[in-house]
């Protein structure tokens, strides 16, 4: 281990000045089958030293999907061959695929400037918005989801609301709408609270809660259910920076664009929550927890709407992409919460329900036990407000099946098997009890 050990020292400098690099020609992805702790540890080491890029996670006996630089090759193969990790290579150059995700976007753009527009006959102003926008086989960019939700709140003010929850470093509202057939939510009925977007780089989690908000509001006749005894509150994009960053710039930026830090911009705004908070040094890596607990603005813009509406939460899911995972507290530990086997029990009516309709097969548990060692918004709220059912999905990596990229027609099919999800999730938040303030 020592080899591996001096590798991460003389390759820091590599990374701290790709830490902005926008192209990944010749980088490689990787499935690794991770046998044993020792495995697991050594892969562990290598991402907190921001050496591995994790694609999709795994527990043992299943396999891992990581990028490799060009720069680092040979000593990946020296680390795979030291710890006999068993490997299968299954992209030569991420860069095609990023460039064939580009070229889907850009037939998209084509093909609707193409397409011949419908001239209402009496134009109103809530009709003002790109309809086209209303469609699930394109990645939406930040303004279409948040001219969406503005859409919906003028079309249906008996049913929608929507609220700048903060502002960005780069002067971005974060927005959060919520459902309810009161018009607002009044502490009335239990809350389920879902975010997403918190990494930038997980378009498929964006998406998903954009077609959970879709199916609430235009499809409320059908979902009727959903709405009858609980109120929804979604926030689509908790990093709007990070997410323009990823749409324009780089496409596989997890972090928000706090620039105050001394090296690398950026923080991971889900491991910035104060709760368990452990400190990383490293700035430029893709987990970089922030100076201080709470110290980013995202977090505490979530912080402070959770806090408004803490008493009536009885679900919180955060959605995240990829893996196939129904993950539930504690992540910062492996010590058990206190309401396991309900955690456990409900999740698996989620997972089955996706089964049902055909799609993959979830594993739930503990985020500790399957996955690593690492605190989030689930833990924070769980532990924090006290919010008893708190699970972090990560959504399918769809027909590839090993990361971010995922085929257009794709979205539409992951993000109706997260709705199966959401369905279980809110029916069982529509159960709970609010406790009265005396």
């Amino acid at each position: 281990m020592k080899l591996l050990t001096l590798v991460v020292l003389l390759f820091s400098a590599i990374i701290v000045c790709q830490a902005e690099n926008q192209k990944f020609d010749n980088y490689k992805l990787y499935t690794l089958y991770v046998e044993d702790d020792e495995q697991a540890e050594e892969l562990h080491k290598w991402y907190s030293s921001g050496n591995l890029d994790f694609w999709s996670y795994g527990m043992l006996n299943e396999s891992v999907t990581v990028m490799i630089s060009p720069e680092l090759q040979t000593y990946f193969e020296t680390m795979v061959d030291e710890v006999q990790l068993e490997s299968e290579l299954v992209e030569e150059n991420v860069q095609a695929l990023l460039d064939h995700e580009q070229e889907q976007r850009n037939l998209h753009i084509m093909n609707k400037r193409r397409r011949p527009q419908k001239e209402p006959a009496k134009p109103t102003v809530t009709e003002t918005i790109d309809e086209d926008a209303i469609d699930f086989d394109h990645f939406w960019t930040l303004d279409e989801i948040y001219h969406y939700m503005d859409r919906l709140e003028k079309r249906f003010p008996n049913l929608v609301r929507v609220m700048t929850i903060g502002r960005t470093y780069e002067n971005r509202s974060i927005m959060a709408i919520t459902v309810s057939r009161d018009g607002q939510i009044n502490h009335t009925r239990p809350v389920v609270f879902v975010d997403a977007g918190i990494h930038a780089r997980e378009w498929a989690s964006h998406m998903s809660a954009m077609y959970l908000i879709h199916q609430l509001v235009e499809n409320f006749a059908e979902n009727e259910d959903m709405l009858y005894y609980a109120d929804w509150i979604i926030v689509p994009v908790v990093n709007p920076d990070g997410y323009v960053y990823s749409y324009e710039t780089n496409r596989l930026w997890r972090k928000n664009r706090n620039a105050d830090n001394v090296l690398c911009a950026g923080t991971d705004v889900n491991r910035n929550f104060p709760f368990r908070w452990s400190y990383t040094s490293h700035s430029c890596t893709d987990g970089f927890a922030g100076k201080m607990p709470g110290s980013e603005r995202e977090t505490q813009s979530m912080m402070l709407l959770m806090s408004q509406f803490a008493r009536s939460i009885k679900m919180y899911l955060s959605v995240h992409s990829c893996g196939d995972y129904i993950l539930y507290p504690y992540g910062y530990a492996y010590q058990p919460a206190a309401n396991a086997e309900d955690l456990y029990a409900l999740g698996m009516k989620a997972a089955e329900a996706v089964q049902k309709v055909g799609g993959p097969e979830y594993v739930v548990g503990q985020a500790s036990g399957l996955l690593y060692l690492a605190t989030g918004s689930d833990d924070f709220i769980y532990g924090a407000y006290g919010v008893e059912y708190a699970y972090t999905l990560e959504l399918s990596c769809g027909n590839r099946g090993y990361g971010f990229i995922i085929e257009s027609e794709q979205i539409k099919t992951i993000a109706a098997e997260t709705f199966e999800m959401f369905k279980v999730f809110g029916l069982h938040a529509g159960s709970q009890k609010i406790i009265k303030r005396p």
